[in-house]
């Protein structure tokens, strides 16, 4: 069940993550392309435990690393809201609704990525489920 929330919550609830980049400006084109090359693995991965979640967070982190500017502030909110969702102990409420609380707060974040690819990297990275109406 635990892998089932985090998958629902890593792909349904908002798409992408990454961390903050070493170098000013980050690296649009690369950025674009770690996540064409990676597109299937990001948006529908198969998370069968605990490695499988850490693999994919370090996968999120390593594409941040090329982040432009203008998308890395959401960028970085997402890895926030993915690592909170590797943090869920099954059975504890609290951390369950620690999750589902980062999870609202990137919900603005996750609709801003998925148009920054759409008009920047012409890439659709399908739906992204949220509670509100994105604009």
């Amino acid at each position: 069940m635990r892998t089932r929330f985090l998958s629902c919550l890593l792909v349904g609830g908002v798409f992408l993550l990454a961390c903050s980049n070493d170098e000013p400006g980050g690296d649009a084109e690369r950025f674009c392309g770690e996540i064409e090359v990676n597109l299937e693995q990001l948006t529908a991965p198969d998370l069968q435990g605990a490695l499988d979640v850490e693999l994919l967070l370090e996968l999120y982190r390593d594409i941040g690393e090329f982040a432009p500017l203008a998308i890395e502030p959401e960028w970085d909110q997402l890895i926030v809201n993915y690592e909170t969702a590797s943090t869920i102990v099954p059975g504890d409420d609290a951390s369950m609704q620690v999750a589902i609380a980062t999870a609202l707060r990137s919900e603005q974040a996750g609709a801003r990525v998925k148009q920054w690819l759409l008009d920047n990297c012409a890439l659709d990275i399908g739906p992204i489920a949220t509670l509100a109406p994105q604009s």
